[in-house]
């Protein structure tokens, strides 16, 4: 029952079906048993199957089944929302309710625990306009609907009109913020929008559809962060013995590489353009981290530096 219970969710997440082959690949079976489970879920259990070729798939209008959870399943699902309250620090119903359909499906210890979270986050802030744009953005997201924003850049006083198509919703947990990915009728270009910086947003009638080159993985592959601009660079930074372990135990990028050295420092390696966010997460570590490689961030960090020095020079504000 749970291999059945698997193959109806993997044809309900390919509307274009599933080869037999593929079926038996995902479950870790042979194509003669996949065969005998399509024809279960058909007769025994009594899901809609369409057969096309080779192709096999569900009929549209059926729901699945009630799901459950492994103890695994669920503790990802938990520390995932949990995650996500720790950098939005704000109460939206959505969380709640998903956090009390979890606690419905898990053991008593976890469901205590996940009690006692929705408890909290029930006295937290509540943003009703970031709900309402975030909600707006989902809804054109998954409908494939443009959306017209009312959006003030950063450092900017004019509130500026736009109309864009939601290719991506990206949380970031650096920035302590949400971003949408999108392309940008008055640019002509994909761009990428703070979603806290949107003071209103519009779901407009036409339809578009998210172009199938577009992956949002690859798109922000190289990227630290959400900002994707500049070409990458190898990038070559030294953490003192005292955060070495640090660094080592920690993976921040996709392409990083760390080496411990002998006095317990440690040499990690990136691979991605030099931004903004990049240069403000070596700041963080202070005097702990040097900057080895290339001689142009080496550079900038010693203006930074210097800047800094000129700042706290005297014996403070008044």
């Amino acid at each position: 029952m749970a291999r059945l219970s698997k193959v109806e969710h993997l044809l309900y997440q390919c509307p274009d079906g599933l080869t037999v082959q593929q079926i038996a690949d995902k479950c870790n079976v042979c194509t003669r048993t996949t065969r005998r489970d399509l024809e279960a879920l058909e007769l025994e259990v009594g899901v809609p199957i369409w057969q096309d070729k080779a192709k096999w798939g569900i009929a549209p209008g059926h729901f699945l089944p009630p799901i459950s959870f492994t103890l695994p399943e669920a503790m990802t699902i938990f520390l995932a929302a949990r995650l996500l309250l720790s950098y939005s620090n704000a109460y939206h119903p959505s969380i709640d309710s998903a956090f009390m359909k979890l606690n419905s499906a898990v053991p008593p210890p976890l469901r205590n625990q996940i009690a006692r979270t929705i408890e909290w986050m029930q006295k937290l802030n509540k943003d009703d306009r970031f709900r309402h744009v975030m909600d707006t953005l989902a809804n054109a997201w998954i409908n494939g609907r443009k959306v017209k924003i009312w959006y003030q850049a950063l450092g900017r006083k004019d509130v500026n009109e736009r109309i864009i198509e939601p290719y991506f919703i990206q949380p970031a947990a650096l920035e302590h913020a949400n971003y949408v990915i999108g392309y940008c009728h008055h640019t002509k270009k994909i761009l990428t929008f703070k979603v806290e910086r949107i003071t209103s947003v519009e779901l407009l009638k036409d339809h578009y559809t998210v172009p199938e080159s577009f992956d949002a993985n690859k798109y922000l592959g190289s990227a630290w962060g959400i900002t994707v601009s500049g070409k990458a660079e190898l990038i070559k930074l030294r953490f003192d013995p005292a955060v070495g372990r640090i660094a080592q135990e920690t993976k921040w990028h996709p392409s990083q590489i760390t080496k411990m050295q002998p006095d317990g420092s440690a040499i990690v390696t990136f691979k991605l353009p030099i931004t903004q966010e990049f240069v403000s997460f070596i700041m963080l570590w202070g005097e702990r981290v040097e900057v080895l490689e290339p001689e142009g961030l080496r550079e900038r960090m010693r203006h930074v530096a210097h800047e800094m020095e000129g700042l706290y020079k005297g014996t403070g504000h008044e």
